[in-house]
């Protein structure tokens, strides 16, 4: 039997092959249209949309299709794929997040372009107009420039700020996916684009991003929906721009003089073998399950404490060991204070050394030291 990790990784690429493949297939589109340089176009610059026939453009939305090529085409150059563990995820989604500097989003650059993929997508409310439940499947990065918009790579110095796109799965009231449209053989998925300034000057929260979202959509104000959508992106492009992120990055051939085993094509009747992508980099797969299991601690001794565990003594001010919640902070560093990078402040212990031996709070006075 495969170990949980393997099972998880397998998982990931299933999901990280599906948005590929999505990608891929609007690149074929506009292939198959005869509109295969508009792509390149939209990276390298040249020809304007609103230079093809409108018949052309009524007839297909060309222009869905135009950006997801160039995002597939960008991705191919390094093939990032981060695989996100699911107490990771988990974990990331209860983290606050304040103002943002811009600068911060260029650390993108260390994995370009990269399709952050969920091993156990989690469940959101759709930020559309039908709304309704859906999955988050994965979040794509990607560049702009400047006042032309070109796309770019994220490690592009030109770049002036960050197209994110989340990308989600539709799903019925009872759960399940929706029904794939005739001649498909998935369910459709929902594109939501979003935009963060990356300029050395440019500031950011959760509400200014969500405003722009609603904004786009025809609306004057962003709905819990919109707002939880932009959170849950800026939180995983925030970790992403750590130093200190858990990102296990595999040995390359040339560093371990051996070959990158891959997968093969499976025998009638028998499993297909798992395919990872080249640069499958694992974001969490340490630190989530730490993070989970601190988590598990702090809730157990929390109700041994409320169930009347342990004795006591009076006097003075009863503060009981617990866990501070973790949060992401940015840290300014180098000349002029002008670098910035972030940090993962994981849940921490206050007066931990009073937990007994099973890891539960009996009660008692601490003194605030002096």
């Amino acid at each position: 039997m495969a170990s949980k990790d393997v099972e998880l990784g397998r998982a990931t690429a299933v999901v990280a092959e599906r948005i590929v493949g999505e990608l891929s297939g609007a690149n074929q589109l506009m292939r198959g249209l005869g509109l295969g340089e508009l792509p390149d176009h939209a990276i390298n610059g040249g020809v304007l949309l609103s230079a093809i026939p409108h018949e052309v453009l009524g007839g297909v939305n060309v222009r869905a299709a135009n950006t997801l090529a160039a995002q597939w085409r960008l991705w191919a150059r390094a093939k990032n794929v981060v695989a996100m563990h699911p107490d990771m995820a988990a974990e990331l989604a209860t983290y606050k997040l304040g103002i943002l500097p811009g600068a911060l989003f260029r650390n993108l650059g260390r994995h370009p372009n990269s399709i952050v993929a969920f091993a156990e997508p989690p469940l959101v409310e759709l930020p559309g107009d039908e709304g309704g439940p859906g999955r988050l499947l994965a979040i794509t990065f990607c560049g702009r420039t400047g006042q032309d918009k070109l796309m770019c790579l994220t490690s592009d110095p030109r770049m002036s700020e960050v197209a994110a796109t989340a990308i989600c799965e539709p799903l019925t009231e009872d759960g399940s996916p929706l029904p794939p449209l005739p001649g498909e053989t998935t369910s459709a998925l929902d594109f939501i684009h979003l935009t963060i300034p990356a300029g050395a000057e440019d500031r950011c929260t959760v509400e200014d991003l969500a405003l722009r979202l609603a904004r786009r959509a025809g609306m004057k104000e962003p709905t819990g929906p919109q707002r939880a959508m932009v959170l849950r992106v800026l939180q995983v492009a925030v970790y992403l721009c750590s130093t200190t992120a858990d990102i296990q990055v595999p040995a390359s051939k040339a560093d371990t003089d051996t070959p990158v085993p891959r997968g093969k094509a499976a025998k009638p009747g028998k499993q297909r073998r798992w395919s990872k992508p080249e640069n499958f980099l694992r974001a969490g797969w340490r630190l989530g399950p730490k993070l989970k299991a601190a988590r598990a601690q702090a809730k157990a001794a929390t109700a041994a404490r409320r169930s009347g565990q342990g004795t006591g003594e009076g006097g003075g001010r009863r503060q009981y060991p617990h866990q501070r919640c973790g949060h992401l902070k940015t840290i300014w560093y180098g000349p002029g204070r002008s670098l910035s990078d972030s940090r993962l402040i994981a849940p921490y212990w206050v007066s931990q050394d009073l937990l007994d031996a099973d890891g539960q709070a009996p009660e008692g006075v601490i003194r605030p030291a002096r």
